[in-house]
């Protein structure tokens, strides 16, 4: 009898020595699975894209007097740019040439009538925005340049002038993009583009010059490469 009680003790002993051993055993659990987690949209990368939209005009010095006041029409174009992005900041460059018509008339004097056109507006401006993902809200400043022609008809004379020049500017404006898919995006965006006076019509009673500004409202869309 005293023997099988020392056997119980010493079974019992062993299985808590046992226990305990496996206790300080390091502990090992299956890694869960890595969840799939969708990449984080960058605006990074080259574009290119169509726009289109309204411009809004006013012709200033005499060509108030001669063109009319109020040069409006419709545009539509091509645009293509590079963003770089960095955190939420984004720089970028963009260029863009539309074709276009706004045109307005006048009668300046008796007998004299005329028309003003603001013809392919095209621009070259830095973008600065703050990017939240997908959504992109930018500024833009540059360089803006457009046709602006003038057509004179002098009754009963029948004397017509027909004169174009390449009106130099700058473009202010402001706007916001949407990356609909990881390539395509669409935005809107206002342009203020002030465009810098030329001399028409030299050699006639009618001489002057005209410059201009032009409110720019537009649509587009890009594709990212």
């Amino acid at each position: 009898m005293k023997k099988v009680s020392i056997a119980l003790i010493g079974g019992v002993a062993i299985s808590f020595a046992s226990l305990a051993h496996a206790a300080d055993l390091p502990y090992s659990k299956d890694a869960p699975a890595a969840y799939d987690y969708p990449p984080t949209f960058t605006w990074t990368g080259f574009y290119a894209g169509l726009n289109a939209g309204l411009g809004l005009g006013a012709f200033l010095g005499a060509g108030h007097t001669y063109f009319g006041s109020d040069p409006n029409g419709g545009l539509i174009g091509a645009t293509v740019g590079y963003n770089y992005q960095s955190g939420n900041l984004l720089v970028g460059l963009e260029g863009d040439y539309d074709w276009s018509h706004f045109s307005s008339n006048a009668t300046p004097l008796p007998g004299v009538y005329s028309s003003g056109n603001i013809d392919n507006i095209a621009t070259i401006r830095a973008r600065f925005g703050y990017a939240m993902d997908r959504l992109l809200v930018f500024g833009t400043a540059g360089y803006a340049g457009a046709d602006i022609a003038g057509r004179l008809s002098n009754y009963p004379a029948s004397a017509v002038a027909n004169q174009s020049f390449w009106a130099n500017g700058y473009a202010l404006g402001f706007g916001a993009e949407y990356a609909v898919t990881p390539h395509i995006t669409v935005k809107a965006e206002y342009l203020y583009t002030s465009l810098g006076s030329n001399s028409y019509f030299g050699l006639t009673p009618n001489y002057m010059s005209a410059s201009a500004n032009v409110n720019l409202l537009r649509a587009g869309v890009n594709y990212k490469f």
